[in-house]
């Protein structure tokens, strides 16, 4: 890779003490392509999400009266500078420079959890991996998402097997995850592990590698899985879905094809078409064409599997001793993806990049 970036140990982005929260507020907030990753809120103690127009949306607000401009909020949003390039680089060791919708990748799984107690989304294949990597030693908390009783999703950092499991299964409204990585070093972690969205993973690869000033606890994060992701709902959704079935009554969600599927505690599925939520997609979805989180160390998703499998991307040197230590010491189980599989998720995240275009 003999090139003076593929040398550097940090990508340069040139803007801190330059541009900081009302930059940031001006090109990203206020144009509603903030995607709500909680990566300028994490790192930066002067930002706080608040409720905005709507008693719901939340965004980014300054809580203080003067901008230090610091630069650690623009330059670690995933919406204002994104050299891809350069990241994939310096994270996966080769660029894909757009070429292949699945991102680079060392290799395939179907995956599936070989845990009886572990009930996850499609096969509990995340779950599953950082139960692993806890048990190993490679991480020591993991930031996982959970819900309350209304559906409301929230973080939690799991440093064990049984706080772990109440993580499983896929949330589906937009939440500032990232601030989780925060409260794992407040509560004294040193290797962290983190599942998310892919605009979630890009905004803390920037913070692992851009070259900066400060001292924010990156070489921390030590595992980013990503989720497969063609767009995410505002909290507004949750009301709509409560006329059709009680939040409370709600065990789990789902997409499959064009719909928006509600299984109840009862065992009963519940359809609602993708077009008829449209209206609650979050802004911020509108300008991400990462399906497959194309720079997490794993990528986890249902799509190109079958039933009760995770399609798992393996992208890093990291994402390889994890997968295969699952693997090995009977954590998972693995098959392979047939190519009708790939070539579905390609068409997926070739619709993605489109829409992307479109929008922008």
């Amino acid at each position: 890779m003999g090139t003076e970036t593929a040398n550097r140990e940090t990508v340069r982005l040139p803007t801190f003490l330059e541009l900081g929260f009302s930059a940031l507020k001006r090109e990203v907030v206020d144009k509603g392509i903030c995607s709500l990753c909680g990566t300028c809120v994490a790192f930066c103690d002067k930002i706080v999400i608040e409720a905005g127009e709507s008693e719901t949306a939340e965004l980014p607000e300054f809580a203080e009266g003067y901008d230090t401009v610091c630069g650690l909020c623009y330059t670690f949003c995933p919406r204002t500078l994104l050299p891809l390039s350069e990241l994939e680089r310096r994270v996966l060791g080769k660029e894909n420079a757009g070429e292949d919708v699945l991102g680079v990748y060392r290799s395939c799984y179907a995956l599936r959890s070989k845990r009886a107690d572990i009930s996850g989304q499609d096969g509990g294949a995340v779950t599953s991996l950082f139960a692993y990597a806890l048990e190993a030693g490679l991480i020591d908390g993991a930031v996982i998402t959970v819900s309350d009783e209304q559906w409301k999703p929230k973080t939690k950092v799991a440093t064990s097997y049984e706080t772990l499991k109440e993580g499983a299964g896929t949330k589906y409204t937009l939440y500032p995850s990232v601030v989780g990585v925060k409260d794992a070093m407040e509560n004294g972690c040193n290797a962290i592990g983190f599942v998310g969205l892919p605009c979630q993973i890009q905004g803390l690869r920037k913070v692992q590698t851009v070259e900066q000033p400060y001292a924010v606890g990156r070489e921390k994060i030590k595992l980013l899985i990503g989720l497969f992701c063609m767009e995410n709902f505002k909290e507004e959704l949750l009301a709509f879905v409560n006329k059709k079935v009680p939040l409370e009554q709600m065990q789990k969600v789902d997409i499959k094809g064009k719909e928006f599927q509600i299984y109840d505690k009862d065992g009963k599925v519940h359809a609602i078409p993708l077009d008829a939520i449209k209206e609650y997609i979050g802004e911020g979805c509108s300008v991400c064409g990462d399906y497959t989180a194309e720079l997490a160390d794993i990528s986890v998703g249902s799509v190109g599997s079958d039933g009760g499998w995770s399609t798992v991307f393996v992208r890093t040197e990291q994402g390889e001793v994890v997968v295969k230590g699952a693997i090995e010491n009977g954590y998972v189980e693995v098959a392979e993806i047939a190519d009708k599989g790939l070539g579905l998720i390609r068409r997926l995240g070739t619709r993605k990049r489109k829409n992307t275009q479109t929008n922008g």
